[in-house]
């Protein structure tokens, strides 16, 4: 998406943003099939940072950054706008999938939880963000 957007002229890495939602897909499937899930928080806490807050406190932001480094990866830049938009709706599955399972409806959590994990899997795989392409409808400048 490389259209400037109404609320952010600023640009981030895309390959950046692959390694993060293949972070929240490794987060989404330790949270279904381990007993760890406290996951749940650590993901929402930094879909809260990556969409409320600075991204670059997001530990998984970092993480990814620490990656790209690593392997000397060029980056390729993109409007953060839509990102950080996609980042709000993390937060709001992350809260759907937690309150879910606080309540004992853990079918609800998994059919909302395969739903965030199939658009996280799209945007790791094929950089489809289907959140930034809802994003154009939401914001119009």
């Amino acid at each position: 998406m490389n259209e400037m957007c109404p609320i952010s002229f600023v640009q981030v890495n895309e390959k950046a943003v692959q390694i993060n939602a293949a972070l929240t897909v490794f987060s989404l499937i330790l949270f279904f099939f381990t007993p760890y899930k406290w996951i749940i928080l650590v993901l929402s806490i930094d879909f809260f940072i990556r969409g409320f807050l600075n991204p670059s406190y997001s530990f998984y932001s970092s993480f990814s950054k620490t990656i790209l480094n690593i392997f000397k990866v060029k980056p390729t830049m993109v409007n953060a706008g839509p990102k950080i938009f996609a980042a709000k709706i993390g937060v709001i599955f992350c809260c759907m999938i937690a309150a879910s399972y606080l309540l004992n409806f853990e079918k609800t959590g998994i059919v909302i939880g395969l739903i965030f994990t199939v658009c996280a899997a799209l945007e790791a795989i094929f950089k489809f963000c289907i959140a930034c392409k809802i994003y154009p409808f939401i914001h119009k400048g």
